[in-house]
């Protein structure tokens, strides 16, 4: 619609709210409307019942609320679509039935005032019309709410996504598929949480305002408490005051929460996104890998049924497990997604053997990886830690399509995960990789309050270097530490991705209600 014709047809709508008041009907009242059915339940309470041109012969009094979302006037008979929560239902009104007794629109006002948008309340009984569409017969019709901005139009929608980003209301009731993915994404919550509410799992409360950041490596948002004048931070993530509870005495602990990273703006990435974070006492990193896999393919199967192929912006993604790690892995039995190590993915996928190379002389290696045309900082020529992850970021991340794990990272860029039981130089951590996305970052948390010192004071080195998502110190959470801490298994798993992976959608712009947006003032400049 052109915005010359939408300022007009703002500007009837307008008018039509003082004529109302004029005639002393309240385009907006007070009073609650009872509903008795949704439209979803009268199409199930009279799906197969009544025959074209019949009346439900019970005469069952029918209360039905929501939106018009089509209206169609013919002399003097007329029909809205009143759309709800659950569906829409069609609304029959016929001039002789509704004549605006008691707190009821006349016939005459439902057809000059009346618009799409507007919310209403209306009472009847069901009936099937002479085209056989399940409607109710109304006897009275209630405004519940005059909308005085055009009502997007029902086939073409919006063609603009910025808009329905920007304002979420519009793109919601202009594509059923937005108000779908947002439905589905509460389902999601819900099913994590029933999941580990059935574990045992117990969900805490961290603080979102922290004066110090940490559990991840990202920069953070700062802002000023003016009466402690202090400055604190959005958290960046729950992890310690999770493992806090867990020094404490809790044995599994989760949260469903709201993290802020000050970071830049892409299909995967907003500043603001939804996270869980779960810790387990007693366990490690293979446990938590597990939990991870279980939970992703219950909620999946709560979602879409027992679908073990998904359809992912063109590829196919099979969530089926079918790899047997039992024999290299003794704590992975039964089935289980593609678990590889970091070395064994690069090499792999680029022919580099970081097993081969000298962790001293360092040469080799170096030269090997800018042979794949590497971008490498100064950072990751410093240790062949560094450059393995720098190979696997660039060249390898991007290429694991279907469910895989990695783990076994290198102790450089994990500054919170065990050492590795086995091999000098890593963790025992994973990352869980779909489509070339991570979904999942886990490890057998560290609980050595001098090993823990010890990595947060070469955090704070690389910070002094320079490097802005490098770990701040935390004393509280050394001492916390040091009262005592369980062996103990992590994980994260972001919501958002998730949600884009069940609901087919390329954006995490379009799974989150209200995301991040460049103001419009700014756009324009």
């Amino acid at each position: 619609m052109a915005q010359n014709e939408t300022r007009n047809e703002a500007e009837v709508r307008a008018r039509k709210v003082e004529e109302l008041r004029s005639l002393g009907v309240d385009p907006y009242p007070s009073q609650a409307f009872r509903r008795s059915h949704t439209a979803q339940q009268i199409q199930i309470l009279f799906g197969e019942q009544l025959g074209t041109g019949e009346t439900d012969p019970a005469a069952r009094s029918l209360r039905v609320c929501g939106r018009i979302t089509f209206k169609r006037d013919s002399g003097s008979i007329g029909f809205i679509g009143l759309t709800d929560d659950s569906g829409t239902i069609q609304l029959k009104i016929e001039k002789k039935l509704v004549t605006g007794e008691g707190s009821g629109l006349e016939f005459n006002q439902i057809k000059k005032f009346l618009d799409t948008g507007d919310f209403i309340g209306a009472e009847g009984i069901a009936c099937r019309t002479n085209r056989g569409e399940l409607s109710v017969q109304v006897n009275t019709l209630t405004l519940l709410s005059k909308a005085t901005m055009p009502f997007p139009d029902s086939y073409y929608g919006i063609n603009d996504p910025e808009l329905c980003r920007r304002h979420r209301e519009l793109g919601l009731v202009s594509d059923p598929q937005s108000l779908s993915t947002f439905k589905i994404r509460n389902q999601i919550l819900k099913s994590i949480r029933t999941y580990l509410w059935n574990a045992d799992f117990d969900e805490l409360e961290t603080p979102v305002l922290q004066a110090i950041y940490g559990g991840a490596a990202a920069r953070p948002f700062v802002t000023h408490h003016n009466a402690l004048d202090i400055n604190l931070y959005l958290r960046i993530a729950t992890e310690l005051f999770l493992k806090r509870a867990v020094c404490g005495g809790f044995e599994r602990v989760f949260e469903v929460g709201r993290v802020f990273r000050n970071e830049g703006i892409d299909s995967t990435h907003n500043p603001e996104f939804t996270s869980i974070e779960v810790y387990q006492a007693y366990a490690d990193y293979f446990d938590i890998l597990t939990l991870v896999e279980d939970l992703i393919c219950a909620v999946a199967q709560d979602v879409v049924g027992d679908q073990i192929e998904l359809d992912y912006q063109g590829e196919v993604i099979n969530l089926a497990r079918k790899y047997d790690h039992s024999q290299k892995y003794p704590e992975l039995t039964g089935q289980h997604w593609q678990v590889k190590t970091m070395v064994e993915a690069v090499r792999d996928q680029t022919g580099l053997d970081f097993d081969m190379f000298d962790p001293v002389e360092m040469e080799d290696a170096i030269q090997a990886a800018e042979k794949l045309e590497l971008k490498l900082s100064k950072l990751e020529t410093q240790s062949l830690g560094y450059l393995l992850y720098a190979v696997f970021d660039q060249k390898v991340e991007s290429t694991l399509m279907e469910p895989t794990f990695i783990i076994d990272f290198p102790v450089e860029v994990s500054p919170l995960a065990k050492r590795h039981r086995s091999k000098s130089g890593f963790v025992e951590r994973f990352e869980l990789f779909i489509h070339g996305t991570e979904y999942s970052n886990g490890f057998s948390e560290l609980n050595d309050p001098q090993d823990q010192r010890q990595r947060f004071e070469e955090q704070l080195a690389q910070k002094n270097a320079g490097d802005e998502e490098a770990h701040p110190m935390d004393e509280d959470y050394i001492q916390a530490l040091s009262l005592g801490m369980p062996n103990c298994g992590g994980m994260g798993i972001g919501i958002d991705r998730l949600v884009m992976l069940l609901t087919n959608t390329a954006s995490i712009r379009d799974v989150i209600m209200f995301p991040t947006m460049r103001s419009r003032a700014e756009e324009s400049e």
